[in-house]
């Protein structure tokens, strides 16, 4: 039914007049109490919040990224379990960049310099990389492993103890060491001149590799000689931020495998591995 919309309805009772103005009064305060309340929270609420915000993201910085000596490893180049096992903080390093002043590692060919070489764990054998820290350290499943009644595994070898092993065959080959350990027979120069000679010079792409990889970008200097005719020289003996050698090497030392081995102590290849069809 249609109900006939009378005037009173249309222009409001006074009572209706009066709910209206106690309705505009609530309303007010309302706007009033929200005005206090947002100049409380910009006084006061965004200050403690962003300081709460600032604490708890020092307080997780510290708690994982705050050693940069820890952080900085893992950035520049690939894992392995020696960032996990070693010390690899920095600490500085004064090189020994003399030209004319000989140390026992630029001696000429002999047991003395060999044994230099050698205490750099140049000739160390392989290490077991357990099967849980091979995929993060780049090994495939299919790469040869060791037998699982041997420990199971991937034989592996630290790089920077590869790249001085290189450097120093670079050093045995050189024009005036070359007949001594060609005479001696021994390590690498038991092969015959053309082996020899690719494997020099695969050491001496490495090694160039390895300096272009991680260029030293700081400075060398000059300094004067000669006091009766002062002349520049390049200063060479230069600081430089170091991880500490001696505990990767200990590291590798430790972990090596048996210097001999069961016929049996690699595992056979699976089907379905890759096996190349020339040396790589």
């Amino acid at each position: 039914m249609y109900t006939e919309l009378k005037e009173e309805n249309y222009h409001g009772s006074s009572s209706g007049e009066e709910d209206y103005e106690a309705l505009l009064t609530n309303l007010r305060i309302e706007r009033k109490s929200s005005s206090k309340g947002a100049v409380f929270y910009l006084v006061f609420g965004i200050p403690v919040t962003s300081f709460l915000l600032i604490g708890l993201g020092i307080w997780i910085g510290r708690q994982h990224f705050a050693d940069p000596n820890k952080i900085c490893p893992r950035h520049v180049q690939r894992y392995s379990p020696v960032l996990k096992e070693v010390d690899t903080s920095l600490h500085i390093v004064t090189f020994n960049g003399s030209l004319l002043k000989t140390n026992v590692f630029r001696q000429d060919a002999g047991p003395e310099v060999d044994a230099a070489w050698d205490s750099l764990g140049v000739g160390y054998r392989s290490l077991a990389v357990p099967v849980e820290e091979a995929p993060e350290s780049g090994f495939k499943p299919d790469q040869v492993k060791i037998n699982e009644k041997y420990g199971g595994g991937f034989p592996g070898n630290v790089e920077g103890l590869h790249h001085l092993h290189c450097l120093n065959l670079m050093r045995q080959a050189l024009y005036y060491n070359y007949d001594y350990y060609r005479a001696e027979g021994k390590g690498a120069f038991t092969n015959d001149g053309n082996i020899v000679k690719h494997h020099v010079s695969h050491c001496m792409d490495i090694i160039r590799q390895q300096l272009m990889c991680q260029p030293d970008t700081g400075l060398l200097g000059q300094v004067w000689w000669n006091p009766s005719a002062p002349t520049s020289f390049v200063d060479f003996n230069t600081q430089h931020k170091c991880k500490n050698f001696n505990a990767v090497r200990q590291w590798a030392h430790d972990r090596q495998l048996p210097e001999t081995v069961a016929k049996d102590f690699l595992q056979p290849p699976k089907k379905g591995d890759l096996i190349y069809d020339a040396i790589p």
